[in-house]
C-alpha cells in the first residue's frame, strides 16, 4: 500500500490540536505523512520547522485576492473555505492520488488501512451525522442536523481523478463567496455544499461503520469500550473519535454543542476525553491558546469586529474599493470608513460601524427605533458604553462618540440614573408642589432637568432633557416631531411650553427656560394660550397619552417652516466610482436604461458596482436581491428606479450601508404633470437626473432638490433583418413598424390611433403597404387586444404577440421601412432611438421626451393638440395633460414617405448623427464623468 497521507487545517491557537492529531496518526501509520494548513499569519518567534507535520500557510495557496477573501470570513468560515484549495494544492505539489482530511480535534485510535484502500475504489468517502433516528427533544435534533448538513465534514476521504478534480474546483468556487455560517439561509460553511457530492460524483461511499468519526452527534447510537490496548465501538474497532465542541477550559462538558449526555450518563467515553485532554495539554495548548488570530486584526492591531466582516460582504464583496481591508495606512481605508460618521450631525457623530450593529440586531432596532433621529443620544450612550455590547467593540471605533459625550457634559452613569429617577417622578406628577411625595424640586434638579439635551447650548429654542424624555416615552410625540433636535425643534419647544406644560401641570421653573427662547411671536402666543387654559379645568396626567391628535395639530400649525429652494447636501468624500441600483436584468425599459448606464460607465473607465433588484421575469418590482451583486462600495449611488419605488427600495436596503451616501434618482416619467403623491420620493434622494428636458420640466415644480438633465446611454442597435416571408408580409410592401407593451398603458401608446391613420394610408397608397404591430404582454389585457384585432380587420396588418429576445425585436426594426409612433406621450422614446440607429425614418408625435432628438430635421413630426385626461389612466391622474396626435396629418406623412422613400435620406442621416451625439456610450460616458467630477468638486 502507498504511504497514507492526511491533512488538517488550524489557526495558530490550535497548533496543539494539530500536534495531538499528527502524533496519533503517525503512531498508527509511521510510514505516513501529515500536512497542516495554517490559516493565520506566522506567529513571531514560533519555529514551524520543528512541528511534527509539514506546514503550508493559507496565503501560499494562490487564492485570488486573498486579503479580501480572508477578511470577509470569520475564523470558522475561513478555516473551512480554504479546504478545497488546500486539497487541490496538495494534489498538485505532492502528486498524491488520494488523501484524507481530518478536523484537528480528532484522535486516531485505530488502523486506517482499510479506509485508504476504499479510496482506491471510489471517488470519495463520507461519514453521516446520523445512522438512526433521534427520538428525544435534546440538542442536536434531527432538524438541526438537516440544517447543518447530512454528512460531517470533519472527515473527508477523496481520490483525485477526472471526476473529482472538477468537483473540487466547483466546491472551491462556491466557498469563495458562500462559505457562510448562515443556517437560516441554508448555508453552514463548507458542509452543506457536500450534501450534493453523492449526486455530483458517480462513486461516493457513505461510511456507516460506527468505528469511523464517533462524536457527540452519534453518541445515542454508539457505545465505546476498552479492548486491550485499543478501543471498540458497538463491538467493532474504533478508528477515530471526533472531540468536536470540547473545551479544555470546561472539561466537565462532552461538547458545548449538545445537551443530550453528560459524563455521568456516558462513563464509557469519559476515559477517551481524559486521554484527549492529556494529549493536547502535553502538546502545549495552554501556551498556543493565547496566540492571537492575526486575520482577526487590522494592520494597526485593532481587533476586527465580526460585524465588519458582514458589512464588507454587503458593501464591497469584490474588493472594488478595498482590495486589502486589513490595511490602515491608505488614505481611504476600510478601517477609516467604518469609523467615519454616517452624516453631518454636529454634536454626536455616529460611526458607520454603530449603524451596522443596529442593522444586524433586532433588539437594537426595537429599543432604538430611530438611532439617526430622536434615539440618537440614547443609542450613542449604548454604543460608547460597555454594557449591552457583546461584540466587544474596540475603543478605536467608540472614542469619537465618547469624546462628543464628554464634551457635551454627559453625566456619569450613576448620576445619570439618579437624575432619571427624579425625571420619571416628574413626568408622573400629580401635584406641582411635590415630586413623588417629596418637597419642591431643588435648584440642582431644576438645573439638570432644564439642561440642553442636544448639546448645542447656543441653539434656540432650547430643548432640555425633560422634553426629550417626554418625547422618548410618547408615540404621539415621536410621530409629530420625528427630528426633535433639528427641523422639529421649534414645534416641540412650543408644544412643551403649552400643551405639555398643561397636561403634566409642570412647575414654572422647568418651563420658563424654554419659553423664553421661542421667537417673540410664538412666545406671546404661548403665554396667551396658557392664560386661557388657566381659566379652564386642568387636564389629568392620566389623559396625557390621549392627546395625539392635538399634538400633531399643534405641530402642523406651529412647527418650523421648511427652508425655501432646493435642498442641497455635499457629497461625502471617497474614491471615484458609482453604485448603480436597479433592475439590471429585467426585459423592460427601466432595465434597458440601467444596462445602458453600466455600459457607459465601462466605456468611460469609471469604477462601478451594480446592486441588482429582484423581480418577476417581466421586470415587475420585487425585493432587493442582496448578495447577487457587487455591493455598494462607492459614496455616490444612482437609483435606476422610478419615483414610485424609491421609498420601497430604500426601505429594503441595509441602512448602515446607504446612510450618508449621496443618492441620485434616475427617474423616467411620461407626462408634463408630476403627481403630488410622488413628492415623498424626493426625500429619498439628494438630486434627480432626468433623462429628457421634458422629464426635467415635469419634476422641477415640486422638487426640493436639484433636477439635472442627464440623457441616458442607449447602445447602438445592430441586427439582421427578420425574414418578411416568415412573417407572411409581402417583401415588396412598404412596411411600417410599431412595438409596445400592453402593461405600459396602451392608451398612452395609442396603437388605435396608428391603426386609424394606417387605414387611410392603405386606401390611398399607390404601392403595397403593410403595418406590423408587436405587442408584449398581450395576455394582460385580452379584451384590449381583441379590440385592436377588430380595428385591424380587413387591413394589411400583422399583430405579432409572444415574447421575443432583444435580438428578435431589433430584427423586426431592421426589417421595416419606417418606424411610426402616434404616442400621446413618451418619457424617452427608446424604440424611436433604436430605429434611428438602424437608419430607419421615424414618423412620430412631436410631444414628450422624444423632442430631445425628434424634430423636422431628424424625422417626420406629427402635429398634436393638448388634451386633459377625463379619467385616470394607469398611474396618470384625471386632469393631467397629454397629446392627441392629428391622425390626418400622420396619414399624410406616412403616405408621402411610402410613395417617396428616398426623400427621407437627409432626415435618416441627421437622425443617426443626433442619437449618436446624445446617447452613444462614448457620449454618455463623457457625460457621466463630468457629473461625477462636479460632485467631487462640490465636496472639495
Amino acid at each position: 500500500m502507498i504511504s497514507p497521507l492526511a491533512c488538517t487545517i488550524v489557526a495558530n491557537n490550535y497548533l496543539a490540536y494539530a500536534r495531538a492529531f499528527t502524533r496519533s496518526f503517525l503512531a498508527r501509520h509511521p510510514e505516513g505523512k501529515v500536512c497542516v494548513l495554517i490559516v493565520d499569519r506566522p506567529q513571531p518567534g514560533h519555529r514551524y520547522e520543528d512541528e511534527p507535520f509539514a506546514v503550508t500557510f493559507a496565503h501560499e495557496l494562490g487564492i485570488e485576492d486573498f486579503s479580501h477573501f480572508a477578511f470577509r470570513y470569520s475564523i470558522l468560515e475561513l478555516n473551512t473555505a480554504v479546504k478545497p484549495y488546500f486539497l487541490r494544492h496538495l494534489h498538485r505539489v505532492l502528486g498524491c492520488d488520494r488523501i484524507c482530511y481530518f478536523d484537528p480535534d480528532i484522535l486516531i485510535l485505530g488502523d486506517l488501512t482499510d479506509l485508504y484502500e476504499r479510496l482506491g475504489r471510489v471517488d470519495a468517502v463520507l461519514t453521516p451525522h446520523l445512522t438512526a433516528p433521534l427520538d428525544d427533544d435534546k440538542v442536536p435534533s434531527e432538524r438541526e442536523i438537516l440544517l447543518s448538513g447530512v454528512h460531517n465534514l470533519g472527515f473527508l476521504g477523496i481520490s483525485f481523478n477526472e471526476r473529482t478534480l472538477p468537483f473540487i474546483d466547483w466546491w472551491a468556487r462556491r466557498l469563495y463567496r458562500e462559505c457562510l455560517h448562515q443556517v437560516e439561509r441554508g448555508l453552514f460553511v463548507d458542509q452543506r455544499w457536500m450534501d450534493l457530492a453523492p449526486s455530483f460524483l458517480g462513486a461516493v461511499e457513505i461510511l456507516r461503520d460506527p468505528g469511523y468519526n464517533m462524536a457527540y452527534w452519534n453518541l445515542a447510537h454508539r457505545t465505546a469500550a476498552r479492548s486491550g490496548d485499543g478501543w471498540t465501538v458497538n463491538g467493532v474497532p474504533l478508528r477515530f473519535f471526533h472531540f468536536s465542541g470540547y473545551d479544555f477550559r470546561r472539561p466537565e462538558l462532552i461538547s458545548k454543542f449538545q445537551n443530550r449526555f453528560t459524563f455521568k450518563d456516558r462513563p464509557d467515553v469519559a476515559p477517551l476525553f481524559r486521554l484527549y485532554s492529556d494529549s493536547i495539554a502535553r502538546e502545549g495548548q495552554e501556551t498556543v491558546h493565547h496566540y492571537p488570530y492575526r486575520y482577526g486584526r487590522f494592520d494597526n492591531g485593532v481587533v476586527v469586529p465580526e460585524v465588519a466582516r458582514k458589512v464588507l460582504q454587503r458593501v464591497d464583496p469584490e474588493g472594488k474599493r478595498w482590495p486589502d481591508p486589513f490595511a490602515t495606512l491608505e488614505k481611504d481605508s476600510f478601517f477609516d470608513w467604518l469609523r467615519r460618521p454616517v452624516d453631518d450631525h454636529e454634536s454626536i457623530p455616529l460611526p458607520r460601524l454603530a449603524l451596522t450593529l443596529w442593522d444586524e440586531r433586532e433588539d437594537l432596532q426595537k429599543f432604538f427605533a430611530r438611532p439617526w433621529g430622536q434615539d440618537r443620544l440614547r443609542f450613542a450612550h449604548w454604543f460608547a458604553g460597555s454594557t449591552g455590547a457583546p461584540e466587544h467593540i474596540d475603543p478605536a471605533f467608540t472614542e469619537a462618540v465618547e469624546r462628543a459625550l464628554r464634551k457635551a457634559g454627559a453625566a456619569p452613569a450613576r448620576e445619570r440614573e439618579e437624575k432619571r429617577e427624579v425625571l420619571a417622578d416628574l413626568t408622573s406628577l400629580a401635584d406641582p408642589d411635590t415630586v413623588g411625595g417629596r418637597q419642591k424640586l431643588t435648584s440642582e434638579e431644576v438645573e439638570w432637568l432644564t439642561a440642553d439635551a442636544g448639546f448645542e447650548p447656543r441653539r434656540r429654542p432650547r430643548v432640555p432633557r425633560l422634553v426629550m424624555e417626554m418625547h422618548r416615552r410618547r408615540a404621539d410625540l415621536l410621530r409629530a416631531f420625528p427630528d426633535p433636535l433639528g427641523t422639529d425643534r421649534e414645534g416641540l419647544a412650543l408644544w412643551y411650553s403649552t400643551f405639555g406644560r398643561h397636561e403634566y401641570r409642570l412647575p414654572e421653573p422647568v418651563v420658563l427656560p424654554v419659553l423664553r427662547t421661542l421667537p417673540w411671536r410664538k412666545q406671546a402666543w404661548a403665554r396667551l394660550w396658557w392664560e386661557k387654559q388657566r381659566r379652564r379645568r386642568p387636564v389629568s396626567p392620566a389623559r396625557a397619552m390621549e392627546t395625539a391628535e392635538t399634538t400633531e395639530t399643534a405641530a402642523g400649525a406651529h412647527g418650523a417652516e421648511p427652508a425655501p429652494g432646493p435642498r442641497r447636501r455635499r457629497p461625502p468624500a471617497g474614491p471615484e466610482g458609482l453604485n448603480v441600483i436597479g433592475w439590471s436584468t429585467a426585459p423592460t425599459g427601466v432595465g434597458e436604461a440601467c444596462r445602458g448606464t453600466l455600459t457607459a460607465l465601462e466605456e468611460a473607465g469609471i469604477p462601478a458596482a451594480v446592486w441588482p433588484l429582484d423581480g418577476r421575469v417581466d421586470g415587475a418590482p420585487g425585493a432587493v436581491a442582496e448578495g447577487a451583486g457587487q455591493g455598494l462600495p462607492f459614496e455616490v449611488s444612482l437609483y435606476h428606479v422610478n419615483a414610485d419605488m424609491m421609498e420601497t427600495i430604500q426601505g429594503r436596503l441595509p441602512r448602515s450601508i446607504i446612510a450618508g451616501r449621496y443618492r441620485i434618482g434616475y427617474w423616467f416619467w411620461e407626462l408634463s404633470h408630476f403627481p403630488l403623491r410622488y413628492a415623498e420620493a424626493f426625500h429619498h434622494v439628494d438630486e434627480v437626473w432626468a433623462p429628457t428636458a421634458f422629464c426635467q420640466e415635469s419634476f422641477r415644480p415640486i422638487a426640493p432638490v436639484e433636477v439635472r438633465r442627464v440623457p441616458p446611454c442607449v447602445v447602438p442597435t445592430e441586427a439582421e433583418p427578420a425574414s418578411r416571408s416568415e412573417l407572411g408580409i409581402d417583401p415588396r410592401a412598404f412596411l411600417f413598424f410599431f412595438a409596445f407593451d400592453v402593461l405600459s398603458v396602451p392608451e398612452r401608446k395609442n396603437p388605435a390611433g396608428l391603426l386609424a391613420a394606417f387605414s387611410r394610408v392603405a386606401k390611398q397608397s399607390r404601392r403595397p403597404v403593410h403595418l406590423l404591430l408587436k405587442l408584449n404582454h398581450h395576455e394582460s389585457q385580452p379584451s384590449y387586444v381583441e379590440g385592436l384585432q377588430c380595428l385591424a380587420a380587413g387591413l394589411p396588418v400583422t399583430l405579432l404577440t409572444g415574447t421575443l429576445p432583444r435580438e428578435g425585436l431589433n430584427g423586426l426594426t431592421a426589417a421595416c421601412d419606417a418606424y411610426v409612433s402616434l404616442h400621446r406621450s413618451e418619457g424617452l422614446g427608446l424604440q424611436l432611438i433604436e430605429a434611428m440607429y438602424l437608419g430607419k425614418p421615424v414618423v412620430a408625435t412631436g410631444y414628450g421626451g422624444v423632442t430631445d432628438f425628434l424634430d423636422d430635421e431628424t424625422g417626420f413630426v406629427v402635429r398634436h393638440r393638448p388634451v386633459a385626461l377625463t379619467r385616470p389612466e394607469g398611474p396618470y391622474p384625471a386632469g393631467a395633460v397629454w397629446a392627441e396626435p392629428d391622425v390626418e396629418h400622420a396619414a399624410s406623412l406616412m403616405l408621402s414617405l411610402a410613395e417617396d422613400p428616398d426623400s427621407a435620406a437627409p432626415k435618416i442621416e441627421a437622425a443617426r448623427r443626433r442619437v449618436h451625439e446624445l446617447y452613444a456610450p462614448e457620449a454618455a460616458g463623457r457625460r457621466l464623468r463630468c457629473e461625477l467630477a462636479r460632485l467631487r468638486q462640490a465636496r472639495a
